[in-house]
């Protein structure tokens, strides 16, 4: 299927939902949670319903990960989501998410990210703090199709293929994050700064070999670039001070029907040592979400649009803007972790969220994005890759309305994927 007839089935897609948004078979009563389905089967008459999301009251959602895959092996693990109010409303509902996974390839991944509104909205406080010893392949910089892009099937954007022309490497992560916003008077703006810290290590390309004579010579594309600009291909580190403006309406972080939210950041990062290099980037997170009907307040249309601009400097390879490594890595559904970077990105999506049973139960999503990146030999918009897809919903705290989400994606590459997730993707 050609791109663009895949953009045009979405959008038709889209409308034909729109159209149906006033039908009956549509939620009318948006009440019940997974909680509310387990009090029935126990028939539990006495547990009171909260009306409301109480003040200091933390609520916790849990999702138990157990699978296969062949680039993992067998792999557990456990993700956590919370939301809480710190204060009185006008303070925002503040979440939060941790996840851990262990496979019996040796990979170990722990990832912790929260935004946390403060009482009355004085501060808000975001982090993305990461621990990863990991594998995965990588795909060079820019926009390219060749006939032996395809990838076949991968799970939570991680490779589930012998993939031709993905160069395998191994490394270790270490990110830490952390910045503070302060509300600029009583408007919905905050100003703030924080530190942006990405060590990577034990680096290793399993497909090179620089011995000349040797009948297996190859230079991947990660060594080519870590030559080129004087990084050590086994380790090198970026981090920096980084600077935010942002603004947010949004009435629920985790799960918005109606609002916006948009951050604008220069991120500053410093040599410090051999393995890292000066460089500035400018970043933007923009996130609109538009209610259909007021009485479905789950028909929603929101946009999504991230980008990571390279003003000046080098930083390392894999420091560099990529489709999967976005705060909570959701972006890029209908690709694998990893497949687009580029010395700049930009990347957008929009998606139409609708409910499915009556009573609020069950909800859907249609999506689609698309990726543009830069390389030394190619400029930001020169090509573009796309994304479509589909996903149903299963309501786990109505109060708190986090969702346990599971969408399908295609890629323009022909790949496809599945995705599950606690919150929803933005």
């Amino acid at each position: 299927m050609r791109p663009c007839f895949q953009l045009i089935l979405s959008l038709g897609l889209i409308l034909l939902f729109l159209l149906q948004s006033g039908s009956s078979s549509f939620a009318q009563n948006e009440t019940k949670d997974l909680k509310d389905v387990f009090r029935e089967w126990k028939d539990d008459t006495l547990s009171m319903k909260e009306p409301k999301l109480k003040v200091g009251k933390t609520y916790l959602s849990v999702l138990p990960v157990i699978g296969y895959g062949p680039a993992n092996g067998f792999l557990i693990g456990g993700a956590i989501s919370f939301a809480k109010l710190f204060g009185e409303p006008p303070t925002n509902l503040s979440s939060g998410m941790m996840n851990f996974t262990i496979t019996s390839k040796k990979q170990y991944i722990l990832n912790a990210r929260s935004k946390i509104y403060l009482k009355e909205n004085k501060w808000f406080l975001q982090g993305d703090w990461r621990f990863l010893v990991f594998t995965q392949p990588t795909y060079g910089l820019g926009i390219e199709f060749l006939d032996i892009n395809k990838l076949l099937f991968h799970l939570n954007n991680l490779d589930e293929n012998d993939v031709p022309f993905g160069e395998p490497m191994k490394f270790k992560q270490i990110r830490i994050y952390e910045e503070a916003g302060y509300r600029i008077g009583n408007s919905n703006f905050f100003a703030g700064m924080g530190i942006a810290l990405d060590y990577h290590f034990g680096i290793v390309d399993e497909l090179l070999d620089t011995v000349k004579s040797s009948p297996e010579f190859y230079v991947t594309k990660h060594y080519l670039y870590a030559y080129m600009n004087d990084f050590n291909p086994k380790q090198y580190n970026n981090q920096g001070l980084k600077f935010t403006v942002l603004t947010d309406t949004r009435d629920n972080i985790s799960n918005c029907y109606k609002g916006y939210y948009a951050s604008f950041s220069i991120l500053q990062n410093f040599k410090l040592g051999e393995n890292s290099r000066n460089n500035t980037q400018l970043l933007y997170d923009a996130r609109y979400y538009l209610g259909l009907n007021a009485l479905k307040p789950r028909h929603v249309l929101a946009f999504w649009s991230w980008g990571n601009i390279l003003l000046t400097g080098t930083p390392p390879y894999l420091a560099l803007p990529s489709i999967g490594w976005d705060t909570y890595n959701r972006s890029g559904r209908g690709y694998i972790q990893g497949r687009y970077r580029g010395l700049s990105m930009i990347y957008n999506e929009a998606e139409y969220r609708f409910p499915i049973s009556k009573n609020g139960l069950f909800g859907g999503i249609l999506f689609a994005n698309v990726i543009a990146s830069s390389s030394y030999t190619q400029n930001l918009f020169d090509y573009t890759a796309l994304g479509i897809g589909a996903g149903v919903r299963l309501q786990l705290d109505k109060l708190a309305r986090t969702n346990l989400t599971v969408d399908f994606g295609m890629g323009t590459d022909h790949s496809t994927g599945i995705y599950f997730n606690l919150q929803e993707t933005f």
